[in-house]
């Protein structure tokens, strides 16, 4: 059945490829049910330790004027060199990053979607290398996104790769998850 999911013609699953994010977002898939968001509760760390290194779990206040990042994994506070946890997207980034930051986030909370997104990581002072990460939407509510969920991954070696930001379409979602109730 794995191999019926990741070759499904109709899945956004299919895009991410990497074990860490495909676990990931079937957890997300399992979580949400019907609803276009997972809630906030349905996120237990003590059932994903392994995840937890590779995660970052931002807080959204007024839209995305207002991103906090409230967890940041060991693995992302390795490649920054920085933990950056409760530092506002502000504090971190300005000009063309900022705005590029900006635009993924708002697609995820505003649209309610997951986003894909891989692109070349470049921090002043660090090897540049190739990330990929999965932004998932998260509500306490059930009704606004107020948080997001982030899998980051890196990867040394670099073959020559467009960037990309993929948002997630509702026909792959709905039939991702009709896939992952037949497994």
């Amino acid at each position: 059945m794995q191999n019926q999911i990741s070759q499904n013609p109709v899945s956004f699953r299919r895009a991410l490829i990497h074990p860490v994010l495909l676990e990931l977002y079937d957890l997300w898939q399992l979580s949400r049910g019907d609803n276009p968001a997972m809630p906030r509760s349905g996120l237990d760390p003590t059932k994903i330790p392994h995840l937890l290194k590779n995660l970052i779990l931002v807080d959204v206040t007024n839209g995305v004027q207002a991103l906090r990042y409230r967890l940041v994994g060991t693995e992302i506070v390795t490649a920054h060199g920085v933990d950056y946890t409760g530092k506002t997207l502000e504090e971190l980034t300005s000009g063309a990053t900022l705005d590029f930051t900006r635009n993924l986030y708002g697609t995820v909370i505003g649209q309610a979607v997951p986003v894909f997104s891989q692109g070349r990581f470049k921090w002043e002072g660090k090897e540049h290398c190739w990330t990929k990460r999965l932004h998932l939407p998260l509500t306490r509510d059930g009704e606004k996104i107020d948080v997001v969920l982030v899998g980051q991954i890196y990867e040394t070696a670099v073959a020559e790769r467009a960037e990309e930001i993929r948002p997630a379409r509702p026909e792959e979602l709905a039939s991702d998850q009709a896939a992952l109730k037949l497994r």
